[in-house]
């Protein structure tokens, strides 16, 4: 059976790595950073150019080959089982756009495991498409066939609650206004004065500490 590319709906590296660039601040003191769903590598290259240790996996192996082209350490292995075989090994978790392809009951075990594989004070990063953004739940998210349900930010904040983690940090965001086009600008401002929080800031991210 023919398949869609795994990244046709992905969005340019350097549009990606100029909206990840901004959370490499969140593991400044993190000594190992867990890359969960690395893609391309494009936030393991930033951890690594900022001298942090970071290692990543993919379950596809189109994400693994490009990213072991860049000469990345990264493994091709389920992040259930990863997580389960690694406990209190890493300093941080950074996980974008990888829970919304998860049930809720898989979801909760995963950041439970999480919560296991972080080391005391350990950090994970949360980015998934803001379901409150109208474009996003429109036809965005649809794009990706393998997307399971959307996740809210206060539902997941309440998740990393119950799975023993202190929430710091929540935003929802575009990214850099650069992206949209100078052309669209006036339109995407317009658009944000009708809508306000419905339109113009598709993803949601969530910086959470594990409790000790």
């Amino acid at each position: 059976m023919k398949q869609i590319s795994l990244y046709e709906f992905g969005g340019d590296e350097d549009v990606v790595r100029c909206i990840q660039g901004s959370f490499v601040k969140f593991f400044k003191n993190a000594d190992v950073v867990l890359d969960i769903g690395c893609g391309r590598g494009v936030f393991l290259e930033l951890l690594i150019k900022a001298g942090i240790q970071a290692v990543g996996i993919d379950h596809s192996s189109e994400a693994v080959i490009a990213c072991q082209k860049k000469g990345l350490t990264v493994c091709h292995t389920d992040a259930a089982k990863y997580l389960a075989d690694n406990p209190d090994s890493f300093g941080g978790i950074f996980c974008s756009h990888v829970i919304e392809h998860m049930s809720y009951e898989d979801a909760m075990h995963f950041l439970e495991l999480c919560h296991r594989a972080l080391r005391a004070n350990g950090v994970i990063v949360l980015v998934t498409p803001n379901s409150e953004d109208i474009t996003v739940m429109g036809e965005v998210f649809w794009l990706d066939p393998t997307h399971v349900r959307p996740y809210p930010r206060l539902l997941l904040e309440r998740m990393l609650d119950v799975n023993e983690f202190n929430v710091k940090t929540t935003r929802q965001f575009l990214g850099k206004l650069a992206m949209i086009g100078r052309r669209n600008i006036p339109m995407y401002f317009l658009r944000r004065i009708l809508l306000g929080k419905h339109f113009g800031k598709p993803n949601t991210l969530i910086m959470a500490e594990k409790k000790t």
